[in-house]
């Protein structure tokens, strides 16, 4: 283990490969530094020119892209009142009022010290961590695999979104994507004898088509009035310094965020957005100044900005060892590490540990540099988030017609794309989350293969599930988490009569 993390880290610290991660963190940055693009959708233009690289290039890319964005959402929070991203979400209720009060300069320095933290503290964490759930995985048969998957399935399911129907319904429809292609035993389906479906969907393709493709649909559509608005955008005052002692009482909130985005990274679907709201409360209630809160508080920008950073290395572990991503970003990271070959599951550091240890290691320069690039350049950065999100459409759409056309030199993967762009136009307009129909379109066929080879090992009974205590534990859980919310409504109906 230890002669793998170092080789992992002197790989790290190659000159391309820090090359690659300085230069993701500040497209990363860019991209969560402007209201209206996500971080889901840089990260789902850009993998597909990753797949031209090496892992060890590609992937570290990728990994500052999504820090620096993560990070960069913070920024517009600050200064305009729009996050940048979901994750900065909690960040606007306190970092806009200090920006009102003359205080950007402190409040985008809190920001960026406490994602630092939390960040560079988590991802120690997920390293030490790595190999022990990784031997855990080993440890895991087909119908404990399968378990897991489902009981997954039903929290991403469920937890996405305000409602646990329309959860439902995007993971069925996931689900009913990844039948398309051939199945296990080779025989096509669903493929209607166009053999551009033979291999089913394109990942990547769907990714650009929902995220990006969608975004461009949404921007073009907006009203001419909401286009012109005007932002109104607060400067960094140079008379504005962050004093050590204000500092010093957003360290203990910054500690105990990192701790709670750590433990969020690793359970699938609950993500930056519930850490982020977590990590403000509990600040909010152990603050010695709770009445500041909501008024200009630096303790209220410390706590979910650290929390929200925490998620993202932990957010790794069930990727690597069971191939889960607990979210959409990390559904476009399964997607690049399998197209670099680096299928997950158990084998992948015994086989890769290197190359493994080295994008875990390339967590840790990417922390460095988005600590240097947002403490030299935060003046540049406020003001990319006063650019309106219009001018970027024309390089988002350039973008996402060369990526999808990458993937296989298709012309039909640029319809698939498109296709899937109104899919996730008309999905966000219903308030359907994209969330569980990615990620269930993702494991849908480590469900079905698993299925399979269980039913094999018990001779066709699916009551073999329940004859192991671990499978019918996650099963019996799978079922209470999709039921019980239905099952409490209608106990409250019945109650009121």
């Amino acid at each position: 283990m230890l002669e793998q993390m170092f080789d992992g880290l002197m790989l790290a610290l190659d000159p391309i490969s820090v090359l690659a991660v300085g230069i993701g963190v500040v497209v990363g940055i860019l991209i969560g530094a402007i209201p209206g693009l996500t971080t889901t959708m840089g990260m789902a233009i850009f993998v597909p020119f990753t797949f031209f690289l090496p892992p060890l290039v590609g992937l570290p890319f990728l990994i500052g892209l999504y820090k620096g964005g993560i990070y960069g959402g913070s920024i517009p929070a600050i200064l305009i009142n729009a996050p940048g991203t979901g994750a900065a979400i909690a960040t606007v209720f306190d970092g806009y009022e200090l920006a009102k009060q003359g205080r950007a300069g402190s409040a985008l320095k809190v920001a960026l010290f406490s994602s630092s933290i939390g960040d560079t503290l988590s991802d120690i964490i997920t390293i030490m961590l790595a190999q022990s759930v990784v031997s855990i995985a080993l440890l895991v048969g087909k119908p404990e695999l399968f378990s897991i998957l489902i009981f997954s399935l039903a929290i991403i399911s469920t937890m996405t979104g305000a409602s646990v129907a329309k959860g439902l319904l995007a993971a069925s429809f996931g689900l009913m994507l990844s039948t398309v292609g051939t199945d296990i035993g080779g025989r096509w389906r669903f493929a209607f004898g166009n053999s551009d479906l033979a291999g089913g969907f394109s990942l990547i393709t769907l990714l650009i088509g929902l995220f990006a493709f969608a975004t461009i649909i949404e921007r073009v559509l907006e009203s001419k009035k909401a286009d012109e608005k005007q932002r109104e955008i607060f400067k960094i005052s140079k008379e504005d310094k962050l004093r050590w002692p204000e500092f010093r009482k957003c360290i203990p909130h910054i500690l105990r965020s990192t701790g709670i985005g750590s433990f969020i990274g690793l359970v699938p679907a609950v993500g930056q957005p519930v850490a982020a709201f977590l990590g403000y409360s509990c600040a909010k209630r152990f603050s010695k100044e709770p009445e500041k809160f909501g008024k200009g508080s630096l303790e209220g920008v410390a706590g979910p900005e650290a929390c929200n950073n925490a998620v993202n290395g932990p957010t790794l572990l069930p990727l690597m060892a069971f191939g889960i991503p607990g979210d959409m970003v990390t559904a476009v990271l399964l997607g690049a590490l399998i197209v670099q070959g680096l299928r997950p599951g158990p084998g992948l550091f015994r086989n890769y540990g290197d190359i493994m240890y080295g994008v875990l290691m390339s967590m840790m320069v990417a922390n460095v540099f988005m600590f240097i690039f947002g403490y030299i350049f935060a003046g540049l950065f406020s003001k990319i988030a006063r650019i309106n999100s219009k001018y970027l459409i024309p390089v988002v759409f350039a973008l996402a017609i060369v990526g999808s056309y990458a993937v296989n030199n298709n012309v039909f993967d640029v319809a698939v794309m498109i296709f899937f762009g109104f899919v996730g136009f008309l999905l966000n307009r219903f308030d359907i989350p994209l969330a569980p129909m990615v990620i269930t379109f993702l494991l849908g066929h480590g469900v079905e293969n698993s299925l399979i080879q269980s039913l094999i090992l018990f001779k066709g009974n699916p009551l073999g599930f329940f004859e192991r205590p671990f499978c019918m534990t996650l099963l019996i859980s799978a079922a209470l988490i999709i039921f019980a919310p239905g099952l409490y409504h209608w106990y409250k109906r019945i109650k009121a009569f």
